[in-house]
């Protein structure tokens, strides 16, 4: 089967381009900039800025795919504060011109849109974990542009009945994150990529066509728990700081989300323990400085 993934050589794309790869699939990919590090050096790639309508389509009516992930977007929420109008273009505009593309061309494939749990925003307590029920309360551009996406998705499916599901992940990490800066009093909810890729195909497999569905572990792990566990892999003394500066406007303190609805749709669990999925990340960022030096 013919599968088109747009932003191929993402973190997450990387990932979802190999296990597709494993079962079979003829996978093509877009990118926007360069082919990154880990990306598969046999992967059938095309350049391509979503925004750009035109090329977007073009790249659709050549491939005629099946099934479309649509995973390109400008994922930081640190740059969608200083760069509000380019998130936006990118993950509501670039969100549009595939939609219509697939209207347009390959109205009978299957798409799944990628959203964002962080679209939820702030919530009590008593509503944790997060239901796909919950009313979206966007605390900053980057939640505001996937909230804007995932109705649009919607939308897209009430209107012209495209084949659409939304997925809505939570934090994901893994083999190929690149290291980032923590806050040690949030609460966050941490999955393993590779069972959030495995999440994506199941769902275009049997999730329903306009449903969203919640991409979540369940569970909240303190960041300061998460970088302890880092820290015992290695054989250095870390000490532990907290940089009240790198604090972000609109950071939501504990968010976390119940991945019910997508079990029962989808049979789908977690293959990979927090411990792991750390390991294996501190391993990828060892065996990465070690070919850069």
């Amino acid at each position: 089967m013919r599968v088109l993934v747009t932003g191929a050589t993402g973190f997450v794309g990387r990932h979802l381009v190999q296990f597709l790869k494993s079962r079979g699939e003829t996978v093509f990919g877009t990118y926007l900039s360069k082919k990154t590090v880990g990306t598969d050096p046999e992967a059938r790639l095309f350049r391509c800025d979503v925004r750009e309508r035109v090329a977007l389509r073009k790249i659709v009516g050549a491939l005629r795919p099946k099934r479309i992930y649509h995973l390109a977007a400008v994922s930081s929420s640190q740059e969608s504060l200083r760069h509000s109008q380019d998130v936006f273009e990118a993950n509501f505009l670039g969100t549009y011109n595939l939609l219509e593309s697939v209207r347009q061309i390959v109205p009978d494939a299957r798409v799944l849109v990628v959203g964002s749990g962080q679209c939820y925003g702030p919530v009590k307590p008593s509503h944790l974990p997060v239901t796909e029920d919950q009313a979206f309360a966007p605390p900053n551009p980057y939640a505001l542009s996937k909230a804007a996406a995932d109705m649009l998705a919607g939308q897209y499916y009430f209107r012209f009945g495209l084949h659409i599901i939304r997925a809505r992940p939570f934090n994901h990490t893994g083999p190929g994150q690149m290291p980032g800066f923590v806050c040690s009093d949030f609460a966050r909810q941490i999955a393993d990529v590779r069972d959030g890729v495995q999440a994506y195909q199941l769902l275009l497999e049997k999730g329903k066509n306009g449903e969203a569905y919640n991409v979540a572990s369940g569970q909240a792990t303190w960041v300061w728990q998460i970088v302890r566990v880092l820290a015992s892999f290695s054989s250095w003394r870390i000490r532990l700081s907290v940089q009240g500066q790198r604090f972000r406007p609109g950071d939501v303190r504990t968010l976390y989300g119940s991945s019910l609805k997508l079990r029962r749709a989808t049979g789908w669990k977690p293959a990979y323990n927090l411990r792991t999925t750390l390991r294996d990340l501190y391993v990828w960022w060892k065996m990465t400085e070690c070919v850069r030096s």
